[in-house]
């Protein structure tokens, strides 16, 4: 099931896999079964590590720990394969499915549970839109250096719009990335601010001009007019 594609695809957005085997120390103690074979690769915080080649992107360790987590607790007929699912929320068992059961049917069964926690709880967090929302974080952070904090407050707001109907947790989450693009402009205007006290009219103008269109409708906004004003040569006393 783990290793069906469709499976995978489905589960990337409605499910937490959770799996508990048992006597997994006598089974690795057999060197010569292919499925103790293990791949090194890195893990989320970039640190090489090995996963098994039967559990994609799992260790040993933490198979282990499952088996001794309260997954081990729900099978109570004594026989597997026996699939369970849970409530996130309450950890009870929502459907059991003794003999486990095909992907087309785990498949039809997770959308009725997820049907009625997101009645209860509201709508639930998608990886693939988590996923993308991260991806593109990085990509507007990667891209000020080389096309400057204007066009990336730009990207922003397109990314902003995009995650209007999400959940929560991902509105959330950019909003909080738009604090710190609102942060940096901040202190670009500071920066520009000082240019204009020291008579550098022209650096202080580069730094303001792409930012005027970029911060409208912002709460710096009046700011950013404020400062162009001080770039304007003042006015000639009257003849």
């Amino acid at each position: 099931m783990l290793q069906n594609e469709k499976y995978i695809a489905f589960a990337d957005d409605n499910t937490v896999e959770v799996i508990a085997l048992g006597d997994l120390d006598k089974g690795m103690a057999n060197t010569k079964d292919k499925r103790n074979e293990l791949y090194d690769a890195k893990d989320e915080n970039g640190n090489p590590v090995k996963y098994m080649k039967e559990f994609a992107g799992m260790t040993v360790e933490q198979l282990t720990a499952l088996n001794s987590s309260p997954a081990n607790g729900y099978n109570k007929t004594g026989h597997i394969p026996y699939v369970s699912i849970v409530d996130p929320f309450t950890q009870a068992e929502m459907k059991s499915m003794p003999g486990g059961a095909a992907a087309g049917g785990l498949m039809d069964a997770v959308k009725e549970m997820k049907d009625k926690l997101n009645k209860e709880h509201g709508p639930s967090v998608r990886r693939s839109a988590l996923w993308k929302v991260d991806a593109e974080v990085k990509s507007i952070e990667a891209s000020i250096k080389k096309d400057g904090l204007a066009k990336a407050l730009a990207s922003f707001q397109k990314l902003d719009a995009s995650v209007a109907k999400e959940h929560d947790f991902i509105k959330t989450k950019v909003k909080e990335f738009g604090v710190t693009l609102m942060d940096a402009a901040k202190t670009q205007l500071d920066d520009a601010d000082a240019k204009i006290a020291a008579g550098d009219i022209k650096a202080a103008k580069s730094i303001l001009s792409p930012l005027t269109s970029a911060l409208k409708g912002t709460d710096l906004e009046a700011r950013v007019k404020e400062l162009l004003e001080k770039t304007k040569p003042a006015p000639e006393p009257p003849k």
